[in-house]
Parts: structure tokens; C-alpha cells; sequence
């Protein structure tokens, strides 16, 4: 029974080498194959350097991204309805997932590939419905991710008393949480 499954495995890698053009699969489809939904990503990239290309595919796209660790194989899995500037954000570690950002400081931008699972294109689908059935597709442990269901602050209204208590941390210097 093994054998068959590595088999089968080995034959899924070598078709999405080759219709796809992907590097370094296996691990992904292995993962994916101990789970029942096939994800594949759609485009992946390879050099997080090259913000410029990023922008010319990304800009105003919406759509749920992975950012994986090459040697690991462990990725954050997120979503937005605008794909280029989440990630910049994620990469310059603004507005980011903390286990992310650390795994980004310890290994370097240099050991991460972003890849792209779906491109938004519905409105009436909700975004963090895809988001959330992609991150189920992967052991949990295998994730960057704190939560298995995504959610959104989006068109989120916060209540006056909220918003009252949130000003008044930031009145004086001694209670800005940063500065203790």
C-alpha cells in the first residue's frame, strides 16, 4: 500500500513538474495527499526581491497567497482583496503574522517562496471562506498560522467606547505599549 501511494505521489510530482513548470513539489503534494482536497498553486514566486514584479501581477487582484519556507516547507497561508500590497506588507513585517516574521529574520527573505492558491474574482464568494478551506488542506502543524478559520477586521466598525479606550492609551509617552 505504500509503495503504491509513493508511486502515485512520484507520478502527481512529475505531471505538475511538467505542465506547471514547479520546483521542490513533493513535499507540498505529499502533504496535501495525507489530507482529500488537492491544492496547487496557481503562479508561485521565487525572488521576493523583485517587488516590481510583484506589483505588475498583483496590484488590485485580490486573492489567498502562501508564503513557504523552502527548506521546511512550513508556510503562512493569508488572504486579501488587494495580493501586492499585503505582501509587501509581509515582507517588510508591517501588519504581520510574528511567527512569520521571526522564521523571515532567522532564515532571511532569500528562504521563501510566495505562491499564489486563488485569484478573487467573485464578490459574492467571501475571501476568508476560500482562506480558511486552503488552510484546512495542510496539518496544521505544517502552518505559520495561530488559527485554523480565518477572519477578517474588514469593513469591521469599532464602538465609540472602543475607540475612547484605544485614544486615551496613547495620551503620554508612558502608555504606549511599546514603550512599556
Amino acid at each position: 500500500m505504500k509503495l503504491l501511494l509513493f508511486i502515485l505521489l512520484f507520478l502527481i510530482y512529475q505531471s505538475y513538474c511538467e505542465k506547471f513548470q514547479y520546483d521542490n513539489l513533493f513535499p507540498i503534494i505529499f502533504i496535501q495527499c495525507l489530507n482529500v482536497i488537492p491544492i496547487k498553486p496557481l503562479k508561485t514566486y521565487k525572488d521576493l526581491y523583485n517587488t516590481n514584479l510583484l506589483k505588475k501581477d498583483l496590484s488590485n487582484l485580490g486573492g489567498v497567497y502562501g508564503l513557504i519556507h523552502i527548506k521546511s516547507y512550513k508556510q503562512y497561508i493569508g488572504s486579501s482583496l488587494n495580493l501586492y500590497s499585503r505582501l509587501i506588507d509581509q515582507i517588510k513585517g508591517r501588519y504581520s503574522n510574528l511567527r512569520l516574521q521571526r522564521s523571515i529574520k532567522k532564515y532571511g527573505l532569500n528562504s521563501f517562496n510566495i505562491v499564489i492558491y486563488y485569484f478573487h474574482k467573485d464578490p459574492a464568494v467571501l475571501l476568508t471562506d476560500i482562506e480558511t478551506t486552503i488552510i484546512s488542506a495542510f496539518p496544521f502543524s505544517s502552518l505559520f498560522n495561530f488559527k485554523k478559520e480565518a477572519n477578517s477586521m474588514l469593513r469591521y466598525k469599532h464602538k465609540k467606547q472602543a475607540i475612547e479606550k484605544m485614544k486615551s492609551r496613547f495620551v503620554n509617552k508612558i502608555n504606549l505599549p511599546i514603550c512599556g
